[in-house]
Parts: structure tokens; C-alpha cells; sequence
């Protein structure tokens, strides 16, 4: 039994051993200060031309749990003392980096927060953004294993940290015996979507004019300061979320392209044409990879001078208007269909008589 116990506590000295004496610290993360920090990245890939939206990030921190020292890991203690943590704020006026905008999120360790020296465990939470069109990618937790040692002032100090997605048990490497950590990442990522709308023109009819330009008009409401393109021109919100674009389109004309629209804008889109230019007009909208279908007008906006459709939201998808206007004009009664056949009738006639002339000279 005597036996037994003096095993036992040869083990654990083995493995305090590891722990404060050949246990190597992972210096990669090395940090040498009461500060720590981790990214976050909000990617913009599938957002081209859109502002960086509107969103702040708050964080909680508190202690994870302890693990017990084995002769494969180190021991890993309870997080201690009150760790303040900062928030991230994401504004249009961010610079976007290669499709991302990085920022750094800080957490300050007070002065005498650590007593001893070992691994202590925190978990860090990420709090719910409500932009809906802002997903997460990899989680909203991290784990953070802060590494404490003695420091020349008889004090102890933070020397290196390791982030992971999940409670990972840190274990010795055979060769270098440092603490190995699998799911390591030091960054959280979101990924912001948003959406294209296109505007054609088609005319039809016998008296439409293809080359003619309509005008129209496309008015915004959405979040405020939020801004999109067209072309090379930048579509801005104001501070009460409205906005608007004006353009021209012909039926021959390109497709006018607006990219970087969030999925709650709404929009309206009007065209300027009188009714005394004898155009019909019908608009009609294709969502995402659905069949088309036609708006309805507008009447409290429609007028003599113009045409405007009732407002649409853009939902998670791209939107596709397509403004027709026909214009037919029948000929006039007793011109093509009576001429005509008259014409054909003394064609006829003057043949017919030009055979009995000639049949009578014969004779």
C-alpha cells in the first residue's frame, strides 16, 4: 500500500516536472505583457459592392474548467481573476483588405490577477449580431489557454497564448515536449451576402422605338449609411436610410447593374414617360432563380408623366426588373386592306384584256 501511494506521487512530481521545469512554453504566441489579443474578420466576398455594414461584436469572458495533470498533459487550471474584454465596431468607412476587414479584440489581465504559475483556461463568447445577412463561418466560442510563468521581480508574468474552437487537452509531444493543441485559431470569422438588382428595358410593338432612352428613377430605403454601386457611382443611404439612383436605358442598351444591396432595402423603381407617347407599360420582377412575375403599378404614384411600380423588398436574392413597353399602332381602314386588293383586281383586268386583243388580232 506504502508502495502504491509513493508511485502515485512520483507521477504527479514527474509531471510538475514536465510543467515547470522541461515543459517547453509554445512560443508562437508568445506575448510578454497583461494583454492579449485575438482577431476578428468579417469577410466580404460575396458582398461586392457593398459599404462594411454596420454591426458591433460584444464579448464575455469567464473561467473554463480545469484538467488534471497526466504523464501526457500538463495540468490546466480554472481560469482567475476578472479579465475585461473589448468590443468590435464594424462602420462603412472601414477599409476592405483583399475581400476582409480585420480588427483586434483585446483582453487586459489586471495587475496581480495571476498568484502562481501554470496554464490557466478562459472560454471567450461572441455575442449575436442582428444583421441577417452576416453569417458565422467558424463559431462563436474560443478557448483560451494563457500560459503564466515567474518573472524577474519574484512576480509572474503571461508568456505565450493558445486559442482553439474547442477544450482541447493540451498533450506533451514525444520528441520536444511541448504542449500540442489540435483545433488551434486565433481569429472569429463572419461572412457578410448581399444581393444584385438589374434594371432592362424592352420595347415591342410595331411603333416602338429600340434606340429610344427611357428615364427612370430607383428609390432606396434600407439601413442608414449604408451605401452600394452602380457602375462606378456609389449609391449612398443618408442618416434616415433612404437614397436613390437616376438613369437611362434603351432596349438596346446594356443591363444597368446595382450590386451590394443588403437584403432588407426596399426599392421602387419609376419610369418617366408621358402618357401622350402612346407606350403601355408593365414591370415585372425575377427573384433569385424563380419565374418571373409582374408588378403591380403603382396609383397613388403613377401619373400623366409617369409610370411607377409598387415597392419590392430584395429578400436573399438577386433581383431582376424588366420594364416593358409596347406600342402598336393599326393602319387606318381603307388604305392596306382595301387598296390592295383593288390594285390586284386591275392587275388581273389589264392581263385578261391583253389576251382578248391579242386572240382578236389572230383571228
Amino acid at each position: 500500500m506504502k508502495k502504491k501511494m509513493i508511485g502515485r506521487v512520483s507521477a504527479m512530481a514527474v509531471a510538475g516536472t514536465m510543467m515547470f521545469g522541461g515543459m517547453q512554453i509554445p512560443a508562437m504566441a508568445a506575448t510578454g505583457s497583461n494583454e492579449v489579443q485575438f482577431k476578428k474578420v468579417l469577410e466580404m466576398q460575396n458582398a461586392q459592392g457593398a459599404s462594411v455594414p454596420n454591426v458591433t461584436y460584444t464579448y464575455t469572458i469567464a473561467a473554463g474548467s480545469a484538467i488534471g495533470a497526466t504523464a501526457n498533459s500538463p495540468e490546466v487550471k480554472a481560469g482567475v481573476g476578472t479579465p475585461t474584454i473589448s468590443n468590435v465596431t464594424y462602420t462603412k468607412g472601414d477599409t476592405i483588405t483583399q475581400n476582409e476587414v480585420t480588427k483586434n479584440v483585446t483582453i487586459t489581465f489586471p495587475a496581480g490577477t495571476f498568484t502562481a504559475p501554470g496554464i490557466y483556461r478562459y472560454v471567450i463568447t461572441e455575442s449575436a449580431n442582428t444583421n441577417t445577412d452576416i453569417d458565422d463561418v467558424d463559431g462563436n466560442t474560443r478557448y483560451l489557454d494563457v500560459y503564466v510563468v515567474n518573472d524577474s521581480d519574484g512576480g509572474y508574468k503571461i508568456d505565450a497564448t493558445v486559442f482553439t474552437e474547442t477544450a482541447v487537452t493540451p498533450t506533451f509531444d514525444e520528441k520536444t515536449k511541448q504542449p500540442t493543441y489540435g483545433g488551434k485559431n486565433e481569429e472569429i470569422t463572419d461572412a457578410y451576402t448581399t444581393y444584385e438588382l438589374s434594371l432592362d428595358k424592352v420595347v415591342e410593338g410595331n411603333m416602338g422605338n429600340k434606340n429610344q432612352l427611357f428615364d427612370f428613377n430607383i428609390n432606396f430605403s434600407g439601413p442608414a449609411n449604408t451605401s452600394f454601386t452602380f457602375d462606378d457611382q456609389q449609391i449612398n443611404l443618408d442618416e434616415n436610410g433612404t437614397g436613390s439612383v437616376s438613369l437611362q436605358l434603351a432596349d438596346s442598351t446594356a443591363i444597368a447593374e446595382i450590386t451590394g444591396i443588403p437584403s432588407t432595402v426596399t426599392y421602387t423603381v419609376t419610369e418617366n414617360v408621358s402618357s401622350s407617347e402612346g407606350y403601355d407599360t408593365i414591370f415585372a420582377v425575377k427573384k433569385g432563380t424563380g419565374t418571373s412575375q409582374n408588378i403591380a403599378k403603382d396609383t397613388t404614384e403613377s401619373s400623366s408623366e409617369k409610370v411607377t411600380a409598387t415597392s419590392q423588398t430584395m429578400t436573399k436574392a438577386d433581383n431582376a426588373v424588366i420594364v416593358t413597353n409596347t406600342k402598336r399602332t393599326v393602319s387606318p381602314t381603307g388604305i392596306m386592306l382595301n387598296v390592295t386588293p383593288y390594285a390586284l383586281l386591275a392587275g388581273l383586268a389589264s392581263a385578261l384584256g391583253a389576251l382578248f386583243f391579242r386572240r382578236k388580232k389572230l383571228s
